[in-house]
């Protein structure tokens, strides 16, 4: 037993002195960065994905506008059954708003000059994307006139 040990200990600073075990210790150096990595891949995809979402759910409250309904309720509602994976929190709003010469004016009433005003809706959506590394609020505005 005694020979083993000795044998043992003049063969230590040979393996100190050796390569053996580099890559373990390469690894563990690189691993946090690729971890990181990964993690902020899939946090900017999936807010990439949900600013697409976002869009989507707009452009079909527009749509609903285009085709000449002027319901903003209605529109909303349709907005949100729209926005796919729709993130707590999130809202979408849809106002409208009529002008006269640039100035603002009610909807109902004609112009002093006797035209019909300037019929508009604005389509707000905001939304907080990300995950838990890369996260931020967005805030998508259109606005469409009609007539």
């Amino acid at each position: 037993m005694r020979s083993k040990f000795r044998k043992f200990l003049w063969q230590w600073p040979a393996r100190l002195a050796g390569d053996e075990g580099m890559a373990a210790v390469e690894f563990a150096l690189i691993a946090p960065v690729l971890v990181a990595m990964v993690l902020t891949l899939v946090d900017v995809s999936n807010m990439a994905f949900g600013t697409t979402n976002m869009e989507a759910a707009v452009r079909a409250t527009e749509q609903y506008f285009i085709n000449g309904n002027t319901d903003t309720n209605a529109a909303q509602a349709q907005g949100n059954n729209a926005w796919a994976s729709k993130p707590t929190g999130s809202t979408l709003t849809a106002t409208q708003a009529c002008t006269c010469a640039g100035a603002g004016h009610d909807c109902a009433a004609p112009c002093d000059d006797s035209t019909i005003p300037w019929m508009s809706f604005t389509v707000t959506a905001t939304a907080s994307l990300g995950g838990s590394v890369v996260h931020q609020t967005k805030t998508i505005t259109q606005t469409v006139r009609v007539r």
